[in-house]
């Protein structure tokens, strides 16, 4: 069994490795800049949950960004076994970090009800 505390470090180590990739070798600028914001692997670290947050205004856009990172994930997990030192590199996910989004939306609402 692995402990929380490897998981917690593997976790990060691949949200290093990814941050980099989207920054050097994976293309974004046609739909935004993309930060990883958190990754959740599971016990065994098998499988990683890789949630991305993409700096653009327009839904459509971020959608179509969202397709698009999920149709490199082979390659971002290239990238990943070439940079880490694990058993079994985990299988990649990517998820849509929508909290920024909705911390924005709370906060217009908090200032509405300060207006009234």
């Amino acid at each position: 069994m692995t402990s929380s505390y490897r998981i917690q470090r593997v976790s990060d180590e691949i949200k290093r490795i990814l941050a980099e990739a989207f920054i050097r070798e994976i293309p974004s600028s046609e739909y935004g800049l993309v930060t990883v914001t958190k990754v959740v692997c599971s016990p065994d670290l098998r499988l990683a949950k890789v949630y991305v947050s993409i700096l653009n205004h327009d839904a459509d856009q971020r959608k179509a960004g969202m397709e698009i990172i999920r149709s490199y994930t082979s390659f971002a997990r290239g990238i990943l076994g070439n940079n880490i030192s694990l058993r079994n590199v985990p299988t990649l996910s990517f998820y849509e970090d929508e909290t920024q989004e909705y911390a924005e939306k709370i906060e217009k609402l908090i200032q509405t009800i300060h207006e009234e």
